[in-house]
């Protein structure tokens, strides 16, 4: 049961909250890989970000621990909180091996990610607007958009590293640009995670 008390909008608006946090983050994302010609000065500015999600993190986790009643169990709250932190820690990760695995040159598949990561992040933020209204067809429909950007950035994946298999390449740069697109992939599964985790709260309480 969800209880309509005061303090249950302020768990939402932490989520809501952090969810603002990670579209920022991959807006600044995004405009890096058009050129990574200041990858140091963005890799800076979204590990800031990945320290104030941390900090969401750590504020709802104590008022949970303060709070006897809350608007959805508290393992599901915990759950959605560890997970949005995991998306904003992946997006950071990626922006960090720009810069110690000096990728110097953007490519269409990194702008391409941007524009995946940049849709997925404002879908999640409507998704945990919806959460509060108890949107739950809005949910749904949220969670298939995601599962599609997860699957176009899976194919773009498989994209990528084969176009490094298409002509001669320095193999030093092969495989940095294989674990790149690997890694940024596996950021997209991060934003499917938090759904399947909003899914199966909905599930609960529809």
């Amino acid at each position: 049961m969800l209880f309509n008390r005061s303090k249950d909008r302020l768990f939402y608006q932490m989520m809501v909250d952090a969810t603002a946090n990670i579209i920022e983050a991959v807006q600044l994302f995004r405009e890096n890989v058009e050129t990574l010609e200041e990858k140091e000065r963005y890799a800076e500015q979204i590990k800031e970000l990945e320290s104030k999600g941390d900090e969401y993190t750590h504020l709802l986790i104590k008022e949970l621990n303060q709070t006897f009643v809350t608007p959805l169990d508290h393992e599901d709250i915990l759950k959605l909180a560890q997970t949005l932190d995991d998306v904003i820690d992946g997006i950071e990760a990626c922006a960090a091996r720009f810069v110690y695995m000096h990728v110097d040159n953007p490519t269409p598949y990194l702008s391409k990610f941007g524009e995946i990561f940049e849709k997925s992040a404002v879908y999640l933020q409507d998704a945990f607007r919806a959460l509060e209204k108890r949107d739950y067809a809005g949910i749904r429909k949220i969670s298939i958009e995601i599962n599609m950007l997860e699957n176009e950035a899976d194919k773009l994946m498989r994209e990528g590293i084969s176009s490094l298999f298409e002509e001669p390449v320095d193999l030093i740069q092969l495989i940095k640009m294989k674990e790149i697109y690997e890694k940024l992939e596996d950021v997209t599964d991060t934003f499917e995670d938090v759904m399947d985790i909003m899914e199966s709260v909905v599930m609960k309480y529809a």
